[in-house]
């Protein structure tokens, strides 16, 4: 499982409140996942392996491999 710090951000990343754009760790394919219209995380749409929730606190990419 991956952190978005958001004093790091990847020049592929951003975090605005509650919202996040967010690079699958599979297929590269960036993606946007919302606390509030996504509430158990998002997966990636094109290959659907990596999924990313958004709370207050933190952005957490879930890889296949923690799986």
């Amino acid at each position: 499982m991956r952190y978005l710090d958001k004093n790091a951000l990847a020049h592929n990343e951003d975090w605005y409140g509650t919202n996040a754009a967010v690079s699958c760790t599979s297929c590269g394919k960036v993606f946007i996942v919302s606390a509030t219209l996504h509430r158990k995380g998002r997966k990636c749409p094109a290959c659907g392996l990596c999924t990313a929730t958004v709370t207050k606190q933190q952005v957490a990419i879930t890889e296949p491999s923690d799986l």
